[in-house]
């Protein structure tokens, strides 16, 4: 496989969001199953969502991030890419990306979108088992899938999932061992606050995010 084979099975994976240490994959966040109604919701960390601003606003980046949400779907949905390949394309660029970014082995799923399905965990779980050598950070709303698949199975331990309160300044969920949450400005908050807004918006040196140990992160309210 080489990288236009790959790209064409499972989409674009990015090593140009500057704010991460190593690579991302976003998919379009119109098609979000819970996001889609927080969206409508008022104080939800949904309400005022980054990603569909940017996709408003900068329309090739809509495209190619929903372009990455069909052949997604098309892997873990219609079936009609066989999941196996899905998986090899994401390996292929994951390892790629981050030879190119030797110091950085920090991948990050959803900086748009959210999980698809239950299949669609189980797919990015295989793919943290192909990448041993590479942490993988998923921030989702999608509760339900997580309940799923984690009563079933195991996820591989490089995979750290992080479960979202879906409301502004609502403490963590306590049945998920890694959670985020979202504070104002002076409100009381638990965990580790997330430093980027400190430092030029960027991750900088930190790493807390794909740190497992670290029960929940707290982002401050854009």
């Amino acid at each position: 496989m080489n990288l236009r084979e790959a790209i064409e099975i499972a989409g674009t994976v990015s090593t140009k969001n500057s704010k991460m240490p190593g690579p991302s994959y976003a998919i379009s966040a119109r098609h979000c199953n819970v996001g889609g109604k927080l969206v409508n919701k008022p104080n939800s960390v949904c309400s005022k969502c980054y990603a569909l601003r940017l996709q408003n606003f900068r329309p090739n980046v809509g495209q190619a991030w929903e372009t990455n949400y069909q052949k997604t779907l098309a892997a873990v949905w219609k079936s009609t890419t066989p999941a196996n390949d899905y998986v090899e394309a994401m390996v292929y660029q994951i390892n790629a990306a981050v030879n190119r970014k030797a110091s950085a082995p920090y991948m990050r799923w959803f900086d748009s979108g959210d999980l698809i399905n239950v299949r669609h965990l189980l797919i990015i779980n295989d793919i943290a088992y192909y990448t041993p050598h590479v942490i993988h950070y998923l921030p989702t709303k999608e509760a339900p899938i997580v309940d799923l698949v984690t009563r079933a199975i195991t996820l591989k331990p490089n995979l750290v999932v992080r479960v979202s309160s879906p409301m502004i300044d609502q403490p963590p969920l306590t049945r998920f061992s890694t959670t985020t949450t979202v504070h104002t400005k002076g409100t009381d908050y638990e965990g580790f606050a997330c430093p980027a807004r400190g430092q030029g918006n960027k991750c900088g040196d930190c790493r807390t995010c794909w740190d497992p140990t670290i029960s929940n992160i707290s982002y401050p309210k854009h």
